[in-house]
């Protein structure tokens, strides 16, 4: 018990898991009804439409489509044990620190999901491909986990989803059409402020065509990339307290 105050990976390791254990069978139905259904339409517009021909980049956007919306839907509920009456009080009594819990639930929504989506990704491209040589006599076409855009989309999710882990922490149900509502009250909330702002102090018309205008494009756009980059770390450190919170 002396070693419940110290960080021990071991216990990510259990919790992680107790969690694919626990929560397997709905993921694996989920991604196969999504696998199944890309599949579908590919197949459908190869044999029916196009008579052989494979948009693989029209496959890529949708399949990356797909695994965001899956993503955000999966990390909404991982922590669904802490917002059940009946399981809650179990899941906080665990042995296990609350930053514990907090990296098992990010390595299996973020880490461990990317790389199975981007397998299934792969895979279902090769049964495509299957199908293009079999009956079209067409080269194989594959969709590539590594290529630039690939990775790109898993370092965008990566970084977005942090926003629904906190949701998943934060709210007791519908988290993730909750979590969705917020974004769009912010966003909201954020344009309007810019709008007032803009136009009551920076007065738009007097840099459009000011030698400052570039500095200041350039400042935003400066800005911007801080603002990508420090999402993920926020979010996860107002998921921890949060979920330390709920521990204590």
């Amino acid at each position: 018990m002396k070693n419940i105050n110290k960080f021990n990976f071991k216990r990510v390791i259990y919790l992680t898991n107790r969690q694919l254990a626990t929560g397997a069978k709905p993921c694996i139905i989920g991604m196969l009804a999504a696998g199944g259904f890309l599949l579908s339409i590919f197949i459908l517009h190869i044999t029916l439409v196009t008579k052989g021909s494979f948009n693989l980049n029209a496959y890529s956007t949708i399949g990356f489509v797909i695994f965001y919306l899956g993503g955000y839907i999966y990390t909404s509920n991982i922590f669904s044990e802490l917002q059940s009456p009946l399981k809650s009080h179990f899941y906080l009594t665990l042995p296990a620190k609350p930053e514990e819990k907090l990296i098992s639930a990010w390595l299996l929504s973020s880490l461990f999901y990317s790389i199975v989506a981007l397998l299934t990704l792969f895979i279902i491209s090769f049964i495509i491909s299957g199908v293009l040589v079999l009956f079209f006599n067409e080269s194989l076409m594959l969709f590539d986990p590594f290529a630039k855009i690939s990775l790109k989309a898993v370092g965008g999710y990566m970084i977005t989803q942090t926003i629904f882990l906190l949701g998943s922490v934060y709210f007791k149900k519908f988290n993730f059409l909750k979590t969705i509502l917020s974004l769009f009250v912010i966003y909201l909330i954020i344009v309007i402020w810019m709008v007032v702002l803009v136009f009551t102090v920076v007065k738009p018309w007097d840099i459009v065509f000011s030698e400052a205008a570039g500095d200041i494009e350039f400042q935003f756009n400066y800005l911007q990339d801080i603002l990508l980059y420090a999402i993920g770390p926020f979010f996860i450190i107002v998921s921890y307290i949060r979920l330390k919170e709920r521990q204590v």
